[in-house]
């Protein structure tokens, strides 16, 4: 019983030093990207100024309607769907301390600016597949050439006939207002459909107005792909 309520006591005082630290470490304030002349549907980063990690943090806005919060592992984005001023608060979970910071969003919406594929470009999609489920698969893509803006991203539609799915790759999305170095165009494309198992898929890909087409089929967890292409659109890996 001597043991287990000294073993008790340590762990309560374990407990009291790792909140007394953690109350120790105060917010000092909110720095954000842009505080005015935000435009609706723009995205502003926050950070915090505190030793404590991001995840220490709640963060809301006042007033919340029309607004989303996007927590990251450094920063906070927040985009705000309607004009006004509002109260960017974070609160230490812990201690509820808290800060804040006022932003004001005008009326003028935030638009990105679609540029189109370069003729010569070539790009490259690479399949990817999960160890959990072996019916899903996805590719990234990436461009040969540069384009402007550090985090623009690679526009495409999806769309499926039967058997057959079609990527239509559109073009280049530059955030409004970026300012950062030229970067390879990028994106994600995420399949929403169950592949099955022995099935051939035809896969249908248009790029500036070529389409490129191959196939694909799925045996248990392994893929193979059918695609001569070598030049528009190349296939990194031919199986998985």
């Amino acid at each position: 019983m001597l043991a287990l309520l000294q073993l008790v006591a340590c762990e309560r005082n374990n407990v009291d030093v790792a909140t007394e630290k953690d109350k120790s470490l105060k917010l000092s304030g909110i720095e954000a990207s842009k505080e005015t002349n935000i435009k609706r549907k723009e995205p502003v980063n926050f950070l915090l100024n505190s030793e404590l990690p991001a995840s220490s943090y709640r963060w809301k806005v006042l007033p919340n309607e029309y607004v989303f919060i996007e927590k990251g592992s450094e920063n906070t984005t927040i985009i705000f769907d309607q004009a006004g001023t509002y109260t960017v608060v974070a609160q230490d979970s812990i201690t509820l301390d808290s800060v804040f910071l006022s932003v004001s969003v005008g009326t003028e919406i935030y638009q990105d600016i679609l540029e189109p594929i370069k003729g010569d470009d070539i790009i490259s999609l690479t399949p990817v597949t999960y160890a959990d489920s072996a019916f899903h698969i996805d590719f990234t893509a990436l461009s040969t050439n540069d384009y402007s803006c550090s985090n623009n991203s690679l526009t495409y539609s999806l769309g499926k006939t039967g058997n057959t799915y079609q990527i239509n790759l559109a073009g280049v999305t530059i955030p409004a207002d970026c300012s950062g170095e030229n970067s390879k165009a990028k994106s994600k494309i995420v399949f929403n459909w169950l592949i099955q198992e022995n099935v051939t898929y035809g896969l249908e890909i248009t790029l500036n107005g070529k389409t490129y087409e191959g196939s694909f089929e799925r045996k248990g967890e392994k893929y193979q792909f059918n695609w001569p292409h070598t030049a528009g659109v190349i296939l990194t890996a031919k199986s998985l």
